[in-house]
């Protein structure tokens, strides 16, 4: 996972949420999201993977740092 990736992830979640900083190991949920605003993230997320996510492993990759590892991984199996 690359810096730059995880920079990405997080400047999503700003957005999505409105809010001005959030940590990399803090839950969504807890940070004001919901499930609506999931499916935001998702459609955020799946634009920088440059492919369709799976909501479902937004749920159990809930974190700014879960998620880019996610996509890191993802990444790595579909170049």
């Amino acid at each position: 996972m690359t810096d730059e990736l995880l920079s990405q992830v997080r400047q999503a979640w700003l957005d999505v949420l409105g809010l001005e900083e959030v940590p990399l190991d803090v839950n969504f949920f807890e940070t004001g999201g919901n499930s609506l605003l999931l499916i935001i993230l998702h459609g955020e997320l799946s634009s920088l993977a440059s492919r369709e996510l799976q909501i479902a492993d937004l749920y159990r990759s809930n974190t700014v740092l879960s998620q880019a590892q996610l996509l890191a991984q993802e990444g790595a199996k579909n170049p």
